[in-house]
């Protein structure tokens, strides 16, 4: 599953947590809860273990205002992969 993010109004982080947040509502509404519980996953671990001051120094273009594709995934050692335009960083 990949997630895309939407940075024009803020950084990786806000987008994140506001993901987050959107999803655990959608959650207790939604009849099938599998996709949406992936998702809440991923964003939870992204949350846990990403150090966004670090990457938001090293790619500028999650620090916000930008219309790059981001997306976040995960791969199959439980790991997040952080996706801009494409490519891997």
């Amino acid at each position: 599953m990949k997630i895309k993010l939407n940075l024009t109004r803020h950084c990786i982080e806000t987008e994140t947590k506001r993901l987050y947040n959107q999803s655990v509502l959608k959650y207790f509404k939604a009849d099938d809860k599998d996709q949406i519980e992936k998702q809440i996953e991923i964003l939870q671990h992204a949350l846990q273990t990403l150090d966004f001051g670090k990457l938001r120094s090293t790619y500028p273009e999650l620090a916000g205002h930008c219309d790059d594709h981001v997306e976040l995934t995960i791969n199959d050692n439980n790991q997040i992969i952080i996706l801009i335009n494409g490519k891997n960083i």
